[in-house]
């Protein structure tokens, strides 16, 4: 019997979607205005994704032959009202790009109809389980058995490239706000913890969809961990800085659902907990170790220890298995999937991690065996699905989705086939801090950019684009633009050489080894800063242009501050700086400002006295000078708990500190590839890059 498929005309491209049949288009299921010359253009350049499409050719689409019309402005009119129904731009186009001279190009993932993407008939077809049945039975086996201790990997490393299955998508939240951590749900209510300037909340959506309600608790910075078997109770984890839940955890507290007071679970810090199967002990987990505790924190006893640090607990549907993630915290570190029986036996992996990739945090499928998880790969996290099997050979897993929108934390809603996850494209808006007005101005026109830095004359800029992680160069206007690195290199945080003839920065090709490069500012290819396999970053000139201070890694740690002397190359040692991080020297090279690694303090070593003295004992990141040299800018982190607090500058003649943007009144966040990213612009106004990406709760079927 041939399969059939449902004939559709529906165009995907981020949180729209255009049905070209109607010329209804939608934002996130909300139909949009879209007239009908500018949906003519859409759907041409949609049906040439990737592709130019010359104004020519939409000429002869939008005006029959032997039209009398001023085509130039016409179009152009056209193209402009289009980007604006898109919320796109002509500088930092995220979806059309201008071809100069030529026409127009459609740039973002396209997801078009009937793509060809595997079916769930397709996954069924008798005519696939055929082929197999064909063969003996022993005979298969063999083969199998003699072809599964490579073949896992080899599917896991070259699966990325075919097609993702369909899936349908149901928004749930529409708030606008930043989503972290675990999605949780009963079946009817789905938990969950928004970022918001302030810290962090915890709050609740209907399974159905709706509006996000705040849930009240005293419990600071929740981020909810489970919820117990008869669906009465939140554990949720109370948070502090990143650093600080990394290296110690977060505080463990019941809340009832039905409101009420939260009660601390003893002293128990955790980084993830899950509830026993009566709610009357509690599994959790911390650096290396998985522990069980009474509810009240009482007779804890260790239940596993692991080479790596466990993460991101997850029961089967039986309570009989226990899977969990297994991650390494160096830079560019790896992560695996692992399961245990809950006696403690049978330790196994399932999902084996791979250089430059996460996989993460998991869920059983509601009445199934099959697993669900996230893997991040270059920039982007999609869905896979571990099938079920009771086989001793390991099955492989199949990809899901593909973009464009990242798809992360799977919950089970209790449906077949279906689940919650947190969808977002990642988006920036580069913005100035105005004091006289207290205000963010759009900066540079507002491009998804980070990572900012004036040359030395104050007449040029380099950035690289969030989160591509491409590495640009513009004068101060944002025109003369040129792009310095290209795909697979991934660039982050550019430094001007003092001449201005160079720029350094911090880049991979391989997404796991991360050390510094140098560029021409005019163009060129980027040369190791220093030749061999060890990792640097936070490359900063000295001002006499003969010398960069750096910061070499290993396993994740500082091993240091190092001074590299570009005519000799020899590399020799910052004094006193063996657990110092992030140098940046000041304009006239008198100090070097550093963070501790310990516990990021901002340091200072005068240069003169080759000594060191603590500026600010709170948790510090991002220090920039100011061009004359007698301030440092940098982020206090001490009140943001998750997140900076506020911006300060501290003046160096007499160490006054005074705080120049409070982040906590801000409408949104600041964002970067690795934490919220400030700079200063040519003039020392405060640049941010402020959170504008599309984050939502969804549920996807497929």
């Amino acid at each position: 019997m041939p399969l059939s498929y449902e004939v559709r005309s529906l165009y995907r491209f981020g949180v729209f979607e255009l049905e070209a049949c109607t010329g209804e288009l939608r934002r996130n299921g909300v139909k949009l205005k879209l007239q009908d010359q500018p949906y003519q253009v859409l759907l041409k350049l949609l049906e040439h994704a990737g592709q130019t499409v010359t104004r020519e050719q939409l000429r002869s689409a939008l005006w029959p032959a032997g039209t009398f019309v001023d085509f130039e402005t016409g179009l152009n009119t056209i193209i402009k009202r289009l980007r604006e129904t898109l919320g796109d731009s002509a500088e930092n186009p995220a979806f059309i790009e201008t071809v100069p001279k030529r026409g127009y190009r459609f740039i973002a993932p396209v997801t078009p109809p009937n793509s060809g993407p595997e079916s769930v008939a397709d996954k069924m077809a008798p005519g696939r389980r055929g082929r197999l049945s064909t063969i003996p039975r022993l005979g298969a086996f063999l083969i199998l058995a003699l072809l599964s201790v490579g073949f896992a990997l080899r599917h896991w490393s070259t699966a990325a490239s075919l097609p993702a299955r369909v899936l349908d998508f149901a928004q749930l939240t529409s708030d606008g706000q930043a989503k972290q951590g675990r999605l949780v749900s009963d079946g009817s209510r789905i938990y969950f913890s928004e970022i918001l300037p302030v810290g962090r909340i915890l709050a609740q959506v209907s399974a159905r969809g709706g509006e996000t309600t705040t849930i009240p608790t005293t419990v600071s910075n929740p981020r909810p961990a489970d919820i117990s078997p008869d669906g009465t109770e939140l554990l949720i984890l109370s948070g502090g800085s990143a650093k600080d839940e990394e290296a110690y955890g977060s505080a463990l507290w019941i809340l009832p659902v039905a409101g009420g007071s939260a009660r601390p679970v003893g002293n128990v810090f955790a980084t993830d907990a899950l509830w026993g199967e009566r709610a009357e002990t509690i599994v959790y987990c911390n650096g290396h170790d998985l522990y069980v505790v009474n509810r009240d924190g009482s007779n804890r006893r260790n239940f596993l220890t692991v080479s790596g640090y466990v993460e991101s607990l997850r029961w089967s549907p039986n309570r009989q298995v226990l899977r969990f993630t297994m991650a390494t915290r160096a830079m560019g570190g790896t992560s695996s999937i692992w399961e245990v029986s809950a006696n403690g036996a049978g330790l196994r992996e399932v999902v084996p991690g791979l250089p430059g990739s996460a996989v993460c945090c998991g869920a059983w499928l509601a009445g199934s065996e099959d697993f669900l998880f996230q893997w991040t790969r270059e920039g982007r996290t999609d869905l896979w699905e571990l099938p079920g099997s009771r086989s001793l050979l390991r099955p492989a897993p199949t990809r899901l989705t593909a973009g464009p929108m990242n798809l992360s934390e799977p919950a089970a809603s209790g449906a077949p086939n279906e689940a919650f996850v947190v969808g977002s494209i990642p988006r920036a808006e580069l913005v100035k801090y105005v004091p006289q007005e207290a205000e963010l101005v759009p900066y540079l026109s507002g491009i998804s950019a980070e990572g900012v830095e004036a040359s030395r004359d104050g007449q040029w800029l380099a950035y690289t684009l969030f989160p591509e992680g491409t590495l640009w160069r513009s004068n101060i206007a944002g025109s003369e633009r040129i792009q310095l690195t290209f795909p697979p290199m991934r660039a982050f945080l550019p430094r001007w050489s003092p001449d201005g003839k160079q720029i350094a920065f911090i880049g991979t090709t391989t997404g796991d080894h991360w050390t510094t490069y140098v560029i021409p500012a005019q163009g060129g290819v980027a040369r190791q800063l220093i030749r061999g396999n060890d990792e640097t970053a936070d490359a900063t000139w000295m001002p006499d242009n003969k010398s960069i201070v750096f910061g070499p890694w290993k396993g994740g740690e500082s091993r240091g501050i190092r001074v590299l002397d570009l005519n000799t190359n020899q590399v020799s040692a910052l004094p006193g700086a063996t657990e110092m991080w992030s140098p940046r020297t000041s304009p006239d090279g008198r100090y070097i400002a550093a963070l501790s690694q310990q516990d990021s303090k901002m340091m200072l070593f005068d240069m003169r006295t080759q000594t060191w003295k603590e500026l600010c004992a709170d948790y510090s990141g991002y220090p920039s000078w100011s061009r004359d040299g007698k301030f440092l800018y940098f982020q206090d982190w001490n009140h943001g708990n998750a997140y900076p607090s506020r911006v300060v500058r501290l003046r160096i003649r007499d160490e006054r500190l005074e705080t120049v943007v409070d982040l906590k009144s801000l409408d949104r966040l600041s964002i970067g590839t690795y934490m919220s990213w400030s700079g200063l612009a040519p003039d020392d106004a405060v640049l941010l890059s402020r959170n504008n990406s599309t984050q939502e709760i969804y549920a996807v079927k497929w």
